[in-house]
């Protein structure tokens, strides 16, 4: 396990962020396809944070968030977490069902559209990680959880017996004719995993 904080220099945070627009912009195309219209989006910040600090990201421990969840089974083993408030989970809901969600309460198809949109980003975001690290990374299916944040890790360390430290954070906006939607986009790579992924980004960084 690594016991000290995670300090990235300047190239490695520039490729992580990279890494992030790449990703971003595979994911708004594939989006933009799938819904006939076109969709933008964009990563305004990336960095690593304590695994517990997470909640904390998206409001707090109390904040009633939607998440998708995907393990990732490959070389780098861990956990993908997609978070949104209640209020932009609906609101990208309406944008990728094409109607309004009613009554403030998410159906059963918009749960779909929502596991679908993050599905997309998943993969855009392992298939460009893979692609710089040369690291086998593929996500499960979704699964979606309607949670307050902190019972949420709980979930995540307890139910799924994640051993993480820490989570890269991108911060994800999806825009849409002027509607702008924040998610919160988290890789807790297990203890090894994270080793090897920051090793590898190294290497790529110094040209090996």
């Amino acid at each position: 396990m690594l016991n000290k904080k995670i300090v990235l220099d300047a190239h490695e945070k520039d490729l992580l962020k990279e890494i992030a627009n790449i990703c971003a912009g595979n994911a708004a195309t594939s989006l933009s396809q799938l819904l006939s219209k076109k969709i933008e989006m964009n990563v305004p910040n990336v960095h690593f944070i304590p695994i517990s600090e997470v909640p904390k990201a998206v409001g707090g421990a109390e904040t009633l968030v939607v998440s998708i969840v995907f393990q990732v089974f490959g070389d780098a083993p861990g956990i993908i977490l997609l978070l949104f408030s209640q209020s932009d989970a609906r609101t990208l809901a309406g944008i990728l069902n094409g109607e309004a969600v009613k009554n403030g309460v998410l159906t059963e198809m918009d749960q779909s559209a929502l596991k679908e949109a993050g599905s997309i980003l998943a993969a855009a975001y392992l298939n460009t990680l893979s692609a710089v690290t040369k690291i086998a990374l593929i996500p499960s299916t979704p699964g979606i959880l309607i949670d307050m944040a902190g019972a949420l890790i709980d979930y995540i360390l307890i139910e799924l017996s994640t051993v993480t430290e820490y989570a890269l954070l991108l911060d994800s906006v999806f825009i849409d004719a002027g509607k702008s939607v924040q998610g919160h986009f988290f890789l807790l790579p297990n203890s090894g995993s994270l080793e090897l992924i920051l090793k590898a980004i190294g290497e790529s960084v110094n040209g090996s």
